[in-house]
């Protein structure tokens, strides 16, 4: 601010220059329209309240000399001069106006540009429309009420010069012309135009005068009927969507203008070409009917005479002076009042500078057809000069053509409606009246507030005038006439003129407009409750709801819903095609159809149509479900539909349709006179119908045969068509039959055939007869028979007969009778008589169910169920065709009788149950013929399978022979021991191969015997045992189970009885103990548990099922848990239970390795012993006595006495665990809580000593020494951690003094035994005692004396979960003792102390890490990161080194033959089990051969790392594998070995040594070298249970491991070959796998990591 003071005083401001007359200019250019000087000023003239307005055109000798250009008189017409009006120059123009006198504030406004009229009646708002004037001069001047005012230019700059003048009624506008603007007078026909348009919409000018030189040519008048009002329709909204505008009223009035022009005027012609003239609508759709087209260059040649003859003065003189045009036309008009927000009142105001017009009319015209037809006249009758009141700026527009009417705002603006009527309104304007504002803010909103009444009038106007033309439309009858009709030719083209009309086209040059109103023309109705739009339609006016489109599809047939009229290509739009959804014609809807057919009976070619449009429109839906939906309407359409058919007066009714005739198969065959079934419709009806879609459409069915031939043997068949009386037409039916019989379906003609079997419809010789009743000629055999009379010349007919069945040859059920009846034929003669038969074999089949053909035993059986009479055949007991002579192998009479059906072999079906027969005989023929047809006949179809319950091998069971079923009878003979079946000795080895005997029982088999037959004496299963010790069959998983199976026998002395009798009884082998010699008679385990021994391998088998050489923890703890107190008394523990401790002493020390399981049982069981202090009276009543007693009990009612006093006194009111440092650590491990946990603590303090000094020195001493005494303890022990590092801080612990300090101790426990009652108050005086606020922290409370060993033991209870006597003495010690003293004693305090402080650092570190850790502990689990993962692809490096191998030139050139004995030879080796003395030497003599060349160990596969083994006794966790440990191996053996072993298992039984009586495998763990594989030992496997643990934790599935190791397995048994890893070595390996792969495609762990599907078989 003071910078601009400064700056004020030194600088004086400077106006800013506008150039004027570059601003006028500028306003110029955006009035581009013609006239615009005379629009703007009779404007003025109206808003002046003038009725009469003067358009002087004046030249200069006038202007300058004559008297009446001087604005006092006019003149008049009295001269016969005709003025030249085409070459006349002007030189002023001069516009007068009656209305009211300038005011002040006019003559001020005329001296600013844009400063517009405030009144808000008046129309001019910018100031700037008189200013149009510049256009035509540079110096107007402006007389009203006595004065004066002119206006010129200085340069570029307006000046204003005011004077005097002599007063008239007129107030004048005088412009002398510029230069360039002095040229003749507009044409006056063109400016005529213009003024009758102008003044349509004017208030108050309802004249106008055009002189030339004070000679009047031109007059203009206007005038309007007494306007009459109209109610509002109650469903139309009177008001805007913003509810700026209100219309209160409407009214309609007639208005005529009437044009009179001399003809001296009109013959100067118009600027107006022809083309501009003729609206389109007049112009035919054909070009070469139109005007010019045949007139080429000449037309140009008359358009040219014509104008010099128009220009010709001379020939006016022809013509009367004055020519008069009229026209009439309806000014609807609707009273709005304004109502706008003060937001849009602010933003008009300021564009305006005025307010908002309160109200207001707005108008618009309607021209009737009549009237817009007078003007086409007028344009026809003058081709020339057209109409005067159409064309540019004129009055009528072209509906379709160029002129469009256009919106008014007093008089034309350049923006059009885009319908057929002008409107006028109170619109706020672009500048230059161009058109209407919708871009500017409030401006925008005003206006399209204000096209809402423009929409709202249209529409009035359109159902004004749209029922008028329904009022007058002719009815006869009370019936309207249809709009085709001639009689409303009238009517017709008045409502479609109307319609045209109001069909909304794009405006110009804002679209917006045109569209604004068309949203308000259809959204002016309340929808709600009014949904009615007239239209022109074929039927009259109807409202579009009731309208349908016209559609080809429903023409035909659709007679009482009205449509909407067609159209052509090249139509004008019309209204019909922008209607709104609301408003919109529907389509035809299925009701309206339904409707139709309910209200008349249709002809037979409208019932075609409806058809035709039903079947196509059906067969066009492409999606399923939507046809099934759509046919569900069917019903409603054949229920309704009724026709005549043809011109007769029967009528069909759909709805008993269900049949139709198909052209295919019917025609030309059937004729119109045959007769049809009730249900069928003629084929006139669907003869036009594709008959594919038939069927799917209405849901007939073609007629059929059968449909036909019903109805001919109905009861209502007519006599004429009766086929069981008249020859005639029977055969007339069989002849259509024959046509059409090769298109019929098997399944038609069975039900042809089984209509007509029993229907004597056949003419034959004898009458009438069945077809199965009537025979050809040729089976006439005896001539007795009913012989066809049908010409048998066709032979379709013959076929349809015979197919019907008509008989050719005789029955065979009826030769069959007489042959079952008579016995002089045989079985030779019948079957040569069949054979000449022609349909014999082809009825073979029926021939065979006739038991008719005799056995050799004289009985008669079907041909299946007889055998040739073979020598073979006749011991298996088989019935056996009885033949007269022999029949040869391969002879013809053998293939004539097995081409019939005899059989030359037994089924393998039949042969096994034969050999399963009762005789042995027959057995042992039957079993003989299976061997020695095997090959022959029976082997691919051999499926051992199928035959698991059914016996027909021979076998041996306990000593007898007998039969038995593939599941029951094994080759290798050792397993009937255990009772299962052997093969019979007669049995060849070939035989058992070739029918794929198993050699053992599967492991399900044997723990079966276990479970039902288990050993009955000691002798037996020592046999068993000892047995499958020698046997791989069982796994380890299988051992487990016979685990729990009662199968051990154990022989004890009987409870009663004499001593020398004994009982044996059957214990599980989890239940008993190998050995026990270790144990004395004596002996408490003697007493508890089982020992046995079976000698070494019964005793291995036993081991491998569990059995353990001596109880262990979870032994004990399992029998102690079954019975406590059967365990208490043999412990002999009853009345002392020191005994029963020793033995919770031994479990507490092996409590760790217990299973889980085994500490969850404990915890809940009642085995612990625990005391309780009991009090007695002594018996002479002088002192109660004080004893312990006991009690087995859980451990979580027992208490730890951690606290003596404590135990002193409630140790009788709960159970408390033996004072034994071993046994409180277990108690505590299986859920025993610390009784000073149970204790609740209320101190005392009497009489505070806060200024005792002692208090801060036994707190300094407590800080200063507490850590040494802390440092030795592990905070497991501590309750709650290491809080007393932060006792430092007076918060967390302070000591205060008392005078007295009491404490008043409570047992709060469930623990309590009983609910005996408890001393109500067990108060003690103390010297020290620990209070905890609720704050956190500690103080320790002393009692004014100098001890603290009270102090040591309060520290101890608030620190320690339990503490022991030493700890108290410890504490106490070191706090009445000095540092140097303690130092001295060996406690290196200054360590202590360092460790101290930095374990209070590393204390504030981890609490400032977990705050940390709390602020971000949203984003942490919000940002978790992400991980790749998917299968683990695993691939086993020897499977891999064995698909290379497969190239090898060496593998190329070994022989099958040798690869083949190689594989038998090493499968042998491995049968034998570990090598021989000799046999090892051999091996070394091969590898010390080979040593110098070839590669013998390598890092996977190697002994060399491992031959520091040592075996590990594994509790039968590995079945009968045994299982070595490397020494050096620190680690224990994990569990996965039995998931191991059973891998092992599972592979052994793939290489099928599973009943070898050696077994090969061996385990070893050997941790510290997990890629060691395994390796051969003198044809041992030993396998690394470490390397299978490296893969598990890599997540090798199950199945992976079996591929991998089968592998590992086939590289170390291909080395009891060749020890070298050569291409001998490679090439076994790739044939071992490729022989054995099918077996281990069969694990089930295998295939379900393949993904293949398991055989539920």
């Amino acid at each position: 601010m003071a910078s601009l003071s400064k700056t004020a005083t030194t600088r004086k401001p400077k106006r800013v220059e506008v150039n004027q007359r570059a601003l006028v200019d500028k306003v110029l250019s955006r009035y581009p329209e013609e006239f615009t000087v005379f629009r703007e000023l009779l404007q003025n003239a109206d808003d002046a309240r003038a009725t009469k307005v003067l358009i002087e055109f004046q030249t200069k000798d006038y202007a300058t000399h004559s008297v009446g250009a001087n604005g006092k008189t006019n003149g008049v017409n009295g001269t016969t001069n005709i003025p030249d009006l085409l070459t006349t120059k002007l030189f002023k123009w001069v516009v007068r106006n009656n209305g009211d006198d300038f005011e002040d504030k006019d003559w001020g406004r005329l001296t600013k540009i844009a400063d517009g009229n405030p009144d808000e009646q008046k129309i001019g708002a910018f100031g700037v429309g008189f200013y149009s004037v510049f256009g035509i001069t540079d110096s107007p001047l402006v007389l009203s009420g006595g004065k004066s005012l002119s206006i010129f230019f200085q340069g570029d700059q307006l000046y204003t010069l005011d004077d005097t003048c002599s007063q008239s009624e007129w107030t004048s506008i005088e412009m002398e012309l510029k230069e360039d603007m002095q040229v003749p007078v507009p044409k006056p026909f063109d400016l005529a135009r213009f003024l009758a348009a102008t003044m349509t919409f004017m208030s108050s000018v309802e004249n106008a005068h055009v002189s030339f030189d004070n000679k009047i040519f031109m007059k203009i008048a206007k005038s309007r009927q007494v306007p009459s009002a109209i109610r509002i329709p109650k469903d139309m909204i009177p008001r805007s969507k913003e509810n700026t505008m209100h219309i209160k009223g409407l009214s309609v009035a007639t208005q005529e203008i009437v044009v009179e022009l001399t003809d001296w005027a009109r013959a100067a012609g118009t600027k107006m070409t022809s083309t501009h003239r003729s609206g389109n609508e007049n112009l035919s759709k054909d070009p070469v009917k139109r005007k010019g087209f045949w007139d080429g260059s000449k037309r140009e040649a008359t358009k040219l005479a014509k104008a010099a003859k128009v220009t010709s003065r001379a020939s006016t003189y022809d013509h009367p002076p004055w020519s008069t045009h009229s026209a009439k036309y309806a000014v609807y008009s609707a009273q709005v009042t304004t109502s706008p927000s003060k937001d849009l009142h602010k933003g008009l105001y300021a564009m305006t500078k005025k307010d908002p017009p309160s109200h207001f009319d707005f108008e618009m015209v309607y021209f009737s057809k009549e009237e817009q037809d007078a003007r086409t006249a007028e344009e026809k009758r003058d081709p020339d000069m057209g109409s005067i009141f159409r064309g540019p700026q004129g009055l009528f527009p072209q509906l379709d053509g160029e002129y469009m009417s256009r919106i008014f705002i007093g008089q034309s603006t350049a923006q059009t409606t885009g319908i057929g009527g002008h409107m006028s309104g109170r619109f706020i304007p672009t500048v230059e009246r161009g058109s209407i504002d919708l871009t500017n803010g409030h401006v925008a909103k005003w206006n399209q507030e204000l096209l809402y009444v423009g929409g709202f009038l249209a529409r009035l106007v359109y159902e004004q005038e749209i029922r008028k033309v329904q009022d007058a439309w002719p009815v006869v009858n009370g019936v309207v006439v249809p709009t085709a009709d001639a009689r409303a030719s009238a009517s017709r083209d008045k409502a479609s003129y109307a319609m045209r009309y109001f069909t909304f086209q794009p405006s110009t040059p804002d679209a917006k407009v045109s569209k604004i109103l068309q949203d308000a023309f259809f959204d002016c109705f309340d929808y709600s409750s009014n949904v009615h739009f007239p239209i022109l339609t074929n039927s009259g006016i109807r409202y579009t709801k009731d309208v349908r489109e016209i559609h080809a599809d429903f023409t035909s047939f659709m007679k009482m819903v009205p449509t909407q009229l067609p159209t052509s290509p090249g139509d004008p739009p019309s209204l019909v095609d922008s209607l709104p959804e609301k408003y919109g014609v529907r389509t035809y809807t299925f009701s309206d159809v339904v409707k139709e057919l309910q209200g008349r009976t249709l002809q037979e070619e409208e019932m075609i149509g409806c058809l035709r449009w039903w079947v196509n429109f059906i067969s066009s839906l492409e999606v399923d479900e939507e046809r099934e939906n759509t046919l569900t309407f069917l019903s409603s359409l054949t229920d309704n539909a009724k026709s005549r058919i043809g011109n007769s007066m029967r009528v069909i009714e759909l709805r008993n349709i269900t049949k139709f005739i198909d052209s295919s198969i019917w025609l030309p065959w059937l004729q119109l006179d045959d007769a049809l079934p009730p249900d069928t419709i003629p084929f006139s009806f669907t003869r036009t119908l594709d008959r594919r879609h038939i069927s799917s459409s209405l849901l007939w069915q073609p007629m059929t045969v059968v449909d036909w031939l019903s109805h001919l043997i109905s009861p209502q068949i007519d006599a004429a068509h009766d086929i069981r009386k008249i020859s005639g037409y029977s055969n007339r039916v069989l002849g259509v039959l024959g046509n059409i019989w090769p298109t019929m379906s098997s399944e038609m003609k069975s039900e042809a055939k089984d209509l007509m079997q029993d229907v004597p419809w056949i003419a034959t010789n004898l009458g009438f007869r069945p077809p199965g009743g009537a025979y050809f000629p040729e089976a006439d055999v005896f001539h007795d028979l009913p012989v066809v009379s049908v010409s048998l010349f066709d032979p379709q007919i013959l076929t349809v007969l015979g197919e019907l069945g008509v008989k050719r040859h005789l029955n065979f059920e009826e030769l069959f009778a007489k042959a079952d009846k008579l016995s002089t034929w045989s079985a030779t003669e019948m079957i040569r008589y069949l054979s000449t038969d022609p349909d014999a074999m082809e009825r073979l089949e029926d021939i065979k169910k006739y038991p008719v053909f005799p056995c050799d035993k004289g009985r008669k059986h079907c041909i299946t169920d007889l055998y040739l009479p073979h020598g073979e055949i006749r011991p298996l007991g088989l019935p056996i065709l009885a033949w007269s002579r022999r029949i040869d192998k391969d002879s013809e009479d053998e293939q004539l009788l097995t081409e019939m059906g005899f059989l030359r072999h037994p089924p393998l079906d039949k042969l096994i149950e034969i050999a399963g027969d009762p005789d042995p005989k027959v057995q042992r023929a039957a079993f003989g013929y299976l061997a020695s047809k095997f090959d022959e006949l029976y082997d691919t179809e051999y499926e051992p399978s199928k035959y698991d319950d059914m016996p027909f091998i021979p076998a041996i069971k306990d000593g007898r022979e007998c039969v038995g079923a593939y599941e029951e009878v094994y080759s290798d003979p050792s397993w009937a021991l255990m009772g299962f079946q052997k093969v019979h000795p007669s049995v060849d080895r070939k035989v058992v191969g070739r029918l794929r005997m198993r050699e053992a029982p599967s492991a399900k088999q044997v723990i079966e015997v276990f479970r039902t037959s288990p050993p009955k004496d000691v002798n037996i299963a020592m046999k068993w045992f000892a047995f499958l010790a020698t046997k791989q069959v069982l796994s380890p998983g299988d051992l487990q189970q016979i685990a729990e199976i009662p199968i051990v026998p154990v022989v004890e002395p009987m409870s009663q009885g004499h001593s020398d009798s004994s009982e044996t009884r059957l214990v599980p082998p989890r239940e008993c103990f190998i050995g026990g010699s270790q144990y004395g008679e004596g002996h408490l385990y003697r007493k508890l548990f089982t020992f046995v021994d079976f000698e070494e391998r019964a005793n291995r088998f036993l081991k491998a099922c569990g059995v353990k050489a001596k109880p262990d923890c979870s032994d004990i703890v399992h029998i102690l848990i079954k019975d406590p107190k059967e365990f208490l008394r043999k412990a002999g523990a009853e009345g002392d239970p020191e005994k029963y401790l020793v033995e919770l002493r031994g479990l507490a020390v092996g409590y760790e390795g217990l299973s889980e399981d085994d500490k969850r049982r404990m915890r809940n069981a009642p085995i612990f012993v625990g005391y309780r202090t009991s009090r007695s009276s002594h018996p002479d009543h002088s002192a109660s006595v004080v004893r312990d007693e006991f009690q087995l009990v859980p451990a979580h009612k027992i208490l730890l006495a951690d606290d003596m006093e404590n135990r002193r006194i409630f140790g009788e009111f709960v159970w408390l665990a033996p004072q034994d440092e071993l046994l409180e650590k277990l108690y505590e491990s299986v859920g025993s809580g610390y009784l000073s946990a149970h204790i609740k603590y209320n101190v005392k303090p009497i009489n505070e000593q806060p200024k005792w000094t002692r208090c801060e020195e036994v707190r300094r001493a407590i800080l200063e020494k507490l850590p040494i005494f802390m440092h030795e303890f592990d905070e497991q022990r501590l309750k709650q951690g290491s809080v007393h590092r932060k006792w430092d801080d007076k918060s967390r612990f302070l000591v205060k003094g008392c005078k007295d300090l009491k404490v008043d101790k409570r047992l709060d426990s469930d623990y309590r035994i009983s609910a005996e009652r408890q001393r109500e108050s067990n108060e003690f005086y103390v010297s020290a005692e620990i209070t905890a606020e609720e704050n956190g922290r500690v103080v320790l409370w002393l009692k004014k004396t100098d001890q603290l060993d009270i102090v040591a033991v309060a520290l101890c209870r608030l620190l320690f979960k339990t503490h022991k006597k030493h700890d108290v003495l410890s504490l106490m010690t070191i706090l009445e003792t000095d540092k140097e003293v303690l130092r001295k004693r060996g406690y290196d305090v200054d360590r202590i102390e360092q460790a101290h402080e930095a374990a209070k650092l590393e204390d504030k570190k981890k609490e400032e890490a977990r705050e940390r850790e709390a602020r971000n502990k949203h984003s942490e689990e919000s940002g978790g990161g992400h991980h790749g993962g998917g299968n683990i692809r695993f691939r086993s490096r020897f499977l891999d080194f064995f698909r290379w191998q497969s190239g090898s030139k060496n593998a190329c050139k070994v022989d099958v033959n040798e690869i083949n004995n190689a594989l038998k030879e090493l499968m042998e080796q491995c049968a034998k089990g570990q090598a021989t003395p000799k046999e090892q030497q051999e091996i070394r003599n091969r590898e010390h051969r080979g040593a110098g060349s070839k590669l013998k160990d390598v890092k996977y596969c190697t002994e060399l790392k491992s031959t520091a083994l040592e075996t590990v006794d594994v509790g039968g966790a590995a079945g009968l594998i045994p299982v070595w440990r490397q020494i050096t191996a620190r680690e224990e053996i994990p569990g996965e070995l039995t998931e191991f072993a059973n891998i092992v298992h599972g592979l052994n039984g793939v290489l099928d040594l599973s009943n070898n009586e050696h077994g090969i495998f061996n385990i070893f763990w050997h941790p510290e070298d997990r890629d060691l594989m395994g390796f051969n030992r003198n044809r041992l496997i030993f396998l690394n249970l470490a390397h299978y643990t490296k893969h598990l934790e890599s997540g090798m599935t199950i199945g992976q491991a079996y591929i991998h190791w089968y592998y590992i397995i086939l590289h170390e048994v291909a080395h009891n070959k060749t020890p070298f890893h050569d291409e001998h070595h490679e090439l076994l390996v790739s044939a071992l796998s490729a022989y054995f792969l099918p077996r281990l495609h069969d694990v089930d762990e295998v295939r379900e990591y393949f993904n293949c599907a398991t055989d539920v078989s």
